[in-house]
């Protein structure tokens, strides 16, 4: 019996010397990787709506910054274009007098698209932008909470962030 209890013992020992920091610790990593990824998603953001362009080199230089982080990452570009049309009344077929106005997507297959064509990709000024961003992989303390048989969230970085196009380039 003494050296079950011995043997307990030298486990808890383990558990908390050891483990239990290495868990706060990965959690804490992933709280200031959260952190990193949401000021270089505001500082891309707000750069594209202060000067109404994406080009290659700044999401690019985007895509390195976040990399350091050492996670793989989904990202998600939604550009919203204020269009205006006429009323439509398919009953007569014909166009009414009223106009309304409705956002045309865009998504990022199409606005990178304009990069492999060697060109920008340009915002018109009253347009909106979003960026979410989302982990991809299972990060350290997401790994060490499954071994310890704890419920452990799927997405632990998560960032959105958007606004109007201001284009206060011109």
């Amino acid at each position: 019996m003494n050296a079950f209890s011995k043997l307990i013992a030298i486990f808890a020992g383990v558990l908390l010397l050891f483990i239990t920091p290495l868990l706060y610790t990965a959690q804490k990593q992933d709280s200031i990787c959260q952190l990193y990824v949401t000021e270089e998603t505001i500082k891309l953001v707000d750069s594209i709506r202060a000067e109404g362009v994406l080009n290659q080199t700044m999401y690019y230089d985007y895509i390195n910054r976040i990399d350091k982080t050492g996670n793989l990452y989904s990202i998600r570009i939604t550009h919203a274009h204020k269009m205006i049309a006429p009323d439509y009344d398919e009953a007569t077929d014909k166009v009414s007098d009223t106009i309304s106005s409705y956002y045309y997507n865009t998504y990022e297959e199409e606005i990178l698209r304009a990069f492999d064509e060697g060109r920008e990709y340009r915002f018109s000024q009253g347009d909106y932008i979003s960026v979410r961003v989302m982990n991809r992989n299972r990060t350290l303390a997401q790994r060490m909470s499954l071994l310890l048989k704890r419920k452990s969230e799927e997405i632990s970085i998560l960032v959105t962030y958007g606004g109007l196009i201001r284009d206060e380039a011109d």
